[in-house]
């Protein structure tokens, strides 16, 4: 009898034990995977090739600071939404962006979504890119 309750001991630890390692790698990625976008999901990559030409750029918030509205509708972040913006025919070609989000030909569009910054924090919304770069811009000219 002793020797069956040492097996059964020994044979639930061993379920658990097994259970336990199989839920482990199941969610652990090899150093080779990792980075990798999986076949099924071509956005991913999409997203991932966006995250390495934007160099610190923190596609994780709700505000996207580049560009001056909320991250899930950035268009010139979130490739799955400028496609959308494309289809629909939103899109400013010579800027690069949803004409529905360009800034340049239609300024007002820009209070809009600062608006919305400002119900959701209460502040005014960092400077884009472009105003960034329009600071810049006089400075280089008077140098010349």
């Amino acid at each position: 009898m002793q020797l069956r309750t040492g097996f059964g001991g020994l044979t639930a630890a061993l379920v658990v034990s097994l259970g336990l390692l199989a839920v482990g790698c199941a969610k652990k990625e090899t150093p080779k995977e990792e980075g990798k976008a999986k076949p099924s999901q071509p956005q991913d990559k999409q997203v991932a090739e966006a995250k390495k030409e934007d160099k610190g750029h923190d596609h994780g918030s709700w505000w996207c600071d580049e560009h001056g509205v909320p991250e899930e509708v950035c268009g010139q972040c979130n490739a799955k939404y400028a496609a959308e913006c494309k289809k629909k025919g939103d899109w400013c070609k010579e800027h690069d962006r949803p004409d529905s989000q360009c800034f340049i030909h239609h300024p007002e569009l820009k209070e809009k979504f600062a608006a919305q910054y400002r119900a959701k924090y209460g502040k005014e919304p960092p400077a884009t890119e472009d105003e960034e770069k329009a600071k810049e811009s006089p400075k280089k000219d008077d140098k010349k």
